[in-house]
């Protein structure tokens, strides 16, 4: 089984009802530690780059911390507000794993994720990769089988209801450590790996 194909999985948790895991793991963390590291990695230079050109951002919403009012449960991702069409960039260097398109499936979970690319990361320092998703894009380009620098153009944003559930136009982006035996872990904020961000 190729690596793609181990991760070809349409889990990372999009559906609700399998999330006792990753709550447990998320959980585990308490929030005071988390702003600590955050803080500590501020301080160092940012390894990846925002999806979405920082002049487009009109505002960021949950993130992997933060409780959902209406779900009672933590989001898993960074929702970054821009307009429809904006373009959106590969945060670092790595190869894509799959493209999915869940708008017309009948699971609710397809739905609501959209159309979505799934991206991994080139090895870090430590020999880490990552995860990253991308969900609610209105088109994905054709990005082939090769590797993607930094920045490479991959797809654009969806207007609101067209590609996943949300009332505004947003990307759900999603960070998750890829692990040697084809598993990832829990949800890791995007901000940790992102240059600081000022909104006017």
């Amino acid at each position: 089984m190729s690596r793609a194909e181990q991760f070809d999985r349409l889990d990372f948790d999009l559906d609700d009802e399998d999330d006792d895991e990753v709550l447990q793991a998320v959980a585990a963390v308490p929030a005071q530690s988390m702003q600590q590291e955050l803080s500590v990695l501020a301080d160092r230079k940012a390894p990846w780059m925002w999806p979405i050109n920082p002049s487009f951002i009109t505002g960021l919403g949950d993130s992997v911390m933060a409780v959902r009012p209406k779900k009672n449960r933590p989001h898993q991702g960074l929702d970054i507000f821009a307009p429809p069409g904006t373009r959106i960039y590969t945060a670092s260097k790595g190869r894509v794993l799959r493209v999915r398109d869940g708008r017309a499936s009948p699971q609710k979970k397809s739905r609501r994720a959209g159309l979505f690319v799934d991206f991994l990361s080139d090895p870090d320092d430590q020999g880490v990769q990552y995860i990253q998703r991308y969900l609610h894009l209105a088109s994905v380009r054709d990005l082939g089988k090769g590797p993607l620098a930094q920045g490479s153009p991959i797809a654009e944003l969806a207007a609101p209801y067209t590609s996943g559930l949300a009332e505004r136009s947003h990307l759900h982006f999603e960070v998750r450590a890829a692990n040697a035996d084809g598993s990832y872990g829990p949800p890791i904020d995007p901000r940790r790996f992102l240059p600081p961000l000022s909104i006017a």
